[in-house]
């Protein structure tokens, strides 16, 4: 083993299962645990002992959910460490997944300048679907454009056909299936 930074004493700093998952050098690392149990904590003296193992830091990825939460996360592994911390990527998941849509863009065939709706503007785009085909005007129990996206985003996410999601998880809107699939297939 490296000899370590003497700036940080892993063992006096974390608990037993905190420390096992900083010193756990092999490989990437999946930290999941409840709330107030230290995920942070861990998670950034890991950063700091991979740099003080001698890791490159643009070799870490660390990721979170929140951009505040990278944010602090990088911060409080920087004052750890040193400057070097400035180099480890970090972000949210969906900034990383994002940038690398992006950079791989033209390999999925789409141009570098594609638009991604969240569950607002695909609720919007929906209803104006709805709306453009007066369905819910001599529809009484149509399903409301949040159930309209609930259930297309469910069958893309699970690999479903829109037919058969609904017979299992929306019988109540069955005979609105024909509407519901062109829908569907004007938001594809």
């Amino acid at each position: 083993e490296r000899i370590l930074s003497k700036l940080i004493d892993y063992q006096e700093a974390l608990n037993p299962s905190q420390y096992e998952a900083v010193t756990s050098l092999n490989g990437p690392l999946l930290v999941i645990a409840g709330a107030g149990s230290g995920k942070t904590r861990t998670l950034v003296y890991r950063v700091a002992r991979l740099i003080d193992y001698g890791v490159a830091p643009e070799g870490i990825l660390l990721l979170t959910f929140t951009r505040k939460a990278a944010g602090e996360m990088l911060e409080r592994a920087e004052s750890l460490t040193d400057d070097r911390c400035r180099h480890v990527s970090g972000g949210t998941f969906h900034s990383l997944a994002h940038q690398v849509l992006r950079n791989k863009a033209g390999l999925l065939g789409f141009e570098r300048t594609f638009t991604i709706l969240d569950r607002q503007d695909m609720e919007e785009i929906v209803q104006s679907i709805v709306q453009d085909s007066d369905i819910e005007k001599k529809a009484i129990r149509f399903p409301k454009r949040a159930t309209l996206a609930t259930i297309l985003s469910k069958a893309v996410n699970l690999e479903v056909t829109v037919e058969y999601l609904m017979r299992e998880d929306f019988p109540q809107f069955l005979e609105y299936t024909k509407e519901i699939t062109g829908i569907a297939d004007l938001y594809r």
